[in-house]
């Protein structure tokens, strides 16, 4: 389960990097909460800003630190990963291409 709370109003810090590179499926793997619940908290909490949600218990956010700078993220109870349209290196509308796609409805995950 992702850090409670976690409703947006969570204390934020934005200016620290965004812990992950990659795809991260907790749900899969063993969760160890004394091993991964710092890491977690992490991702929901450092290196980005909140963009919006489409349901309860998941959201989308901006990387604005580290490597993923620029990545829309959806987070979500057990995985957090790169926006599916994202290609490997992030392009320079890689934001505003999100927007369109969330605000036309044509998706949470990918554009059909």
């Amino acid at each position: 389960m992702s850090p409670e709370p976690f409703d947006g109003t969570a204390a934020r810090t934005p200016d620290l990097p965004f812990p992950l590179e990659e795809e991260w499926q907790w749900e899969y793997d063993y969760y160890d909460h004394a091993l991964h619940s710092a890491l977690l908290h992490q991702v929901y909490q450092r290196g980005s800003v909140l963009l919006g949600s489409d349901r309860p218990g998941e959201y989308w956010t901006l990387v604005v630190t580290g490597p993923q700078r620029g990545q829309v993220w959806w987070l979500g109870d057990g995985c957090a990963t790169p926006y599916a349209d994202s290609p490997p290196e992030p392009p320079t509308d890689g934001f505003l291409r999100w927007v369109r796609h969330w605000h036309a409805g044509q998706g949470w995950w990918r554009s059909e």
